[in-house]
Parts: C-alpha cells; structure tokens; sequence
C-alpha cells in the first residue's frame, strides 16, 4: 500500500543571484492546478524620468521569510491555493532584472489571480527591505510604503 502524498510545501527565498522564473514556476505547478500565475518585478529605467543605472537592494532575511510565510498564511484564508512560491534578491541589481517573484497556483484562475495581485501589494508594503537608487542624476534611497514608518 501507498502512504498518501503530503502537498508540497510553500516556498520563500531571500537569494542574492539571480531569480530563475522558469525554476519558480516548476516548484508551484502541480496536475491538479488549472492555473499557476506569475509576478515579476524588475528594476525600472528611467524611473520618475531618471536612467537608474542599478538598484542596491538591502534586506532583513530571516525577518522578510517570516513575512512572507505570513502573507501567504493570510491569503491562504481568503483563497484556496494550491502552492506559493515568492523570491526576493538583494544586492546590486542593474536595469531590467528581477527583484521580487510571486508564483501562486490553484484549481482555477481567480483564485490565483487575486492571490498574487494581494501578495504583491503586501509584500511592497510589508518586507523589510531598503532600496538605494543609483542613476544618472546621482542616487538616493527610494521611499517605501509601508505603514512600519517612511524609512522601509
């Protein structure tokens, strides 16, 4: 006889090299998942009509897991999910690449949807992380929205 398959665990990196979308999107798909959706965030140029040469991304690791984990917890009691996977980078990041991955799959597609268009939007709000913006008008740490204070 078979023991029954435990789900697969949800997945939260905090990583320094750079995220690998298509690794992302193979460790949330599952064959009872209708639909794995995908966010991908990346270093913008020009940005508020400035060329940004890089972003330095500096973060709390552990403390951005934990909030992760919770952040799925919460949108794991709005939707069902089948598997989350987030990935944040830190360090030095040039123009167009990938800082912040959010993959969510589920039965069907709103669920998913939702789930990931929430996510982002707490994560933005809720990592402790810090960027410093570096372009051709010199650089400066970039404000954040969280509600923790004006210097996340």
């Amino acid at each position: 006889m078979t023991a029954p398959r435990t789900p697969p665990q949800d997945l939260f990196l905090v990583v320094s090299e750079p995220i690998e979308p298509a690794t992302l999107l193979r460790e949330a798909a599952s064959p009872a998942s209708g639909a794995v959706v995908s966010f991908l965030g990346s270093v913008r140029s020009p940005n508020r009509g400035d060329v940004v040469h890089h972003i330095d991304y500096e973060g709390y690791g552990s403390m951005m897991v934990a909030e992760m984990e919770r952040l799925c917890a919460e949108a794991r009691a709005r939707h069902p999910l089948a598997r989350v996977v987030m990935a944040h980078r830190l360090g030095r990041l040039a123009a167009g690449e990938i800082s912040l991955a959010v993959v969510v799959s589920s039965a069907h597609r709103h669920a998913a949807l939702q789930a990931c268009a929430e996510m982002v939007e707490e994560l933005k709000a809720r990592l402790p992380v810090w960027k410093f913006e570096a372009g051709a008008a010199g650089g400066a740490f970039v404000p954040g929205r969280a509600d923790a204070g004006p210097t996340l």
